[in-house]
């Protein structure tokens, strides 16, 4: 069944990446004060003492290098399946809200790095200017969580290196889940207000992993260097977390949303010494569905959905650790 749903991806996924209409890449900026700009803006139905702001991943194919068109129906709707998705670790405990963004078409990934920082350059504009409305206007003061996956994980640490050098943000952060990226050592070096995980329970923190199979080398997500932690055991050594410890994968499909299986105890999970990804023992054929754009062995798409109910878990734990010590 899984394996079924996951080639109906490969090919949703060549899809969704190839015949999707150009855009304007338009000079003016998105007015975030007009809700149509926001896939989700719980407005009057903040009742959770925390927001998580979420920035949805690559969902645009284009044709060539190019920016996503905000208003095309067809592109919101994959993005709103996206949210969907992942953003169901965060919503029982936090308010949503997302921004729809000008993210980079796909070609990013074959550019050279000028060439993708110029392309992803706009979107990573926006996702700024909806912040800073989020903040001016939506937050009334409540802690916050970031929240991103692929190239949303990209677009909040720009966000983070460019804008948390704020103490009043850094004091309202409970924690950014920057999950299907890399942060590096140079990252905290050249902005010493990033700080990394290195438990369960810390706040104004950066959660950051790439999950693969063993032994699958670097990716265009997974830097040399990357620093990450452990969903399962919450430590950033090589440890190996016991799949039952594990607290149980939630697998979507990807094009409709449509939540497919859960899997209890789905596998051991150990930071890899070599490259710093996230390892884990699964059936390649089952599994390995990120053939499409990445190389054999990343599992790049279940970055969330493995560990759904261990970051969940999360979550909840870490908004209570920074309530508590902020009574």
């Amino acid at each position: 069944m899984i394996k079924k749903y996951f080639q109906l991806f490969i090919l949703s996924f060549i899809f969704i990446f190839s015949g999707c209409m150009p855009l304007h890449t338009a000079s003016s900026n998105i007015d975030y004060s007009q809700s149509e700009n926001w896939a989700f803006l719980p407005i009057g139905q903040t009742d959770k003492p925390v927001d998580v702001f979420y920035v949805y991943p690559t969902i645009f194919g284009g044709n060539g290098p190019e920016n996503m068109d905000v208003n095309d129906a067809d592109l919101r709707h994959k993005s709103d399946v996206q949210i969907l998705i992942n953003s169901g670790v965060f919503t029982d405990t936090a308010n949503l809200f997302a921004p729809y963004y000008r993210q980079a078409s796909i070609d990013v990934l074959w550019l050279s790095q000028p060439e993708a920082d110029a392309l992803l350059a706009l979107g990573y504009q926006d996702i700024i200017d909806a912040f800073e409305y989020y903040m001016a206007h939506y937050n009334q003061g409540r802690p916050f969580i970031l929240a991103g996956f692929s190239q949303g994980s990209m677009a909040l640490l720009n966000l983070m290196e460019k804008k948390f050098n704020n103490p009043a943000w850094q004091k309202q952060l409970v924690a950014a889940y920057l999950i299907g990226y890399s942060v590096t050592p140079q990252d905290l070096q050249k902005y010493p207000w990033l700080k990394m995980a290195q438990g369960e329970r810390d706040t104004g923190v950066i959660v950051s992993y790439n999950t693969q199979l063993p032994n699958a080398g670097q990716s265009y997500v997974l830097k040399k260097g990357a620093l990450g932690i452990n969903p399962v055991n919450w430590k950033t050594d090589h440890t190996v977390a016991p799949a039952s410890a594990h607290k149980g994968a939630v697998i979507f499909d990807i094009v409709t949303g449509e939540k497919l299986e859960e899997v209890s105890h789905l596998s051991d999970a150990y930071l890899e010494e070599e490259t710093g990804a996230l390892v884990v023992q699964v059936d390649p054929v089952k599994y390995n569905a990120s053939q499409a754009v990445f190389p054999p062995g990343v599992l790049h798409m279940y970055d969330y959905m493995f560990f759904y109910n261990n970051l969940k878990e999360n979550v909840l734990k870490r908004v209570n650790s920074f309530l508590s010590d902020n009574i």
